[in-house]
């Protein structure tokens, strides 16, 4: 979407200063992200959406934005906040997401038996698995600054 996107910071990891970008851009980005997930109305239509290279996942969103009259206003917001397109923010909320996840799994596993953690461990998504242990120490290191997100995660919301 975005021209200047190759002088744009980092958004791709978890780092301060994309996880403070995502904190500021979520209310403007609400919109855009509900427009979005109202086309997934199955977990498959989600899993494959998922499955796009972010290439494609950044021209299905342009698609959607632009059947829904919101171009304009993304294009708006991912200059205001500086990002390379809404597909860029959604891809960073998925990995911030799973560190949480990935943050309270791998913390409760510490504290229940071995039966009860293989049990968990079946019963997670392969995604918060798979997720790399810098992620979860970022969210341990950022705990305090991150709080109301994982609130509201360990909330189920």
């Amino acid at each position: 979407m975005s021209s200047h996107a190759q002088l744009l910071p980092d958004n791709n990891n978890l780092n301060v200063q994309s996880v403070n970008r995502w904190m500021k851009s979520n209310r403007d980005m609400a919109p855009l992200i509900q427009a979005i997930d109202a086309r997934h109305l199955t977990p498959e239509s989600f899993k494959t959406f998922e499955a796009l290279s972010s290439i494609e996942q950044d021209q299905y969103i342009e698609l959607v934005l632009r059947e829904e009259n919101l171009l304009g206003q993304a294009d708006s917001i991912v200059r205001q906040y500086g990002w390379k397109s809404v597909g860029e923010y959604m891809r960073l909320s998925t990995k911030l997401g799973n560190a949480i996840a990935a943050y309270f799994l791998f913390g409760d596993l510490g504290k229940v038996t071995e039966d009860q953690a293989k049990q968990l461990k079946e019963k997670a998504d392969p995604a918060v698995l798979a997720v790399p242990q810098a992620d979860i120490d970022f969210i341990r290191r950022n705990e305090k600054t991150l709080q109301q997100y994982i609130q509201a995660y360990g909330a189920g919301r």
